[in-house]
């Protein structure tokens, strides 16, 4: 497989499980729980305090402390939850490569969500992330490794009808790897946007 497996069970919510370096998945739970003490050291300031206000102002400190969490999390300043984690990181990587925009609707013919995509790899991994993403996010990153992965999916299920069972002529290898270089899979981008939430965004650790 491509190390990922995605499912969509609650409306607005794409469930996916990426498989990565077991260090890399290590690293993504140390951060969110660092995010995670540093939302409660956040929430302790006085300016949150709602005790003994008015329920008109108590309310609306609580939807200024959810709009500063929203702020700060949108920013990469606050990673408090693997899910936010990740969908900051996949923010980040579609538009640090020109794909944060709408694309074609997904055709019949591509991979289905936890389908083998042509040209993926059986890597071993060693580790495991299961991450909730806004539907969304989800399906602009199926859309866009689907565009510009077609071309060579369609070259490769051409190669597998004219070579079918084990193949070991070097040529037809050769030509092989050279169609799966031109395509990215949606594993590829989640463990990329990882990759990139832990090197770009700043530490919330306290």
């Amino acid at each position: 497989m491509d190390g990922v497996k995605e499912t969509e069970r609650v409306p607005g919510i794409s469930t996916v499980t990426v498989k990565l370096d077991k260090a890399v998945a290590a690293e993504a739970r140390t951060r969110a729980e660092d995010g995670k003490r540093a939302r409660a050291v956040l929430s302790a300031e006085d300016r949150w305090f709602t005790h003994r206000l008015p329920r008109e102002e108590a309310a609306r400190v609580r939807a200024a402390w959810r709009g500063e969490v929203e702020r700060l999390r949108a920013a990469g300043e606050l990673l408090d939850t693997l899910d936010v984690l990740a969908a900051f990181g996949v923010r980040a990587e579609l538009q640090a490569r020109g794909w944060d925009h709408d694309w074609p609707p997904l055709p019949p013919e591509a991979p289905a969500d936890n389908g083998r995509w042509p040209g993926s790899r059986d890597k071993r991994f060693t580790g495991s992330l299961t991450l909730r993403l806004p539907a969304e996010l989800a399906t602009r990153t199926r859309a866009g490794c689907w565009d510009i992965s077609k071309a060579a999916v369609a070259e490769l299920r051409r190669w597998r009808d004219r070579n079918p069972g084990t193949v070991r002529d070097i040529a037809q290898l050769n030509l092989y790897e050279q169609h799966a270089a031109n395509v990215t899979t949606p594993g590829d981008i989640w463990r990329a946007a990882i990759q990139h939430a832990l090197t770009t965004a700043p530490s919330s650790a306290t």
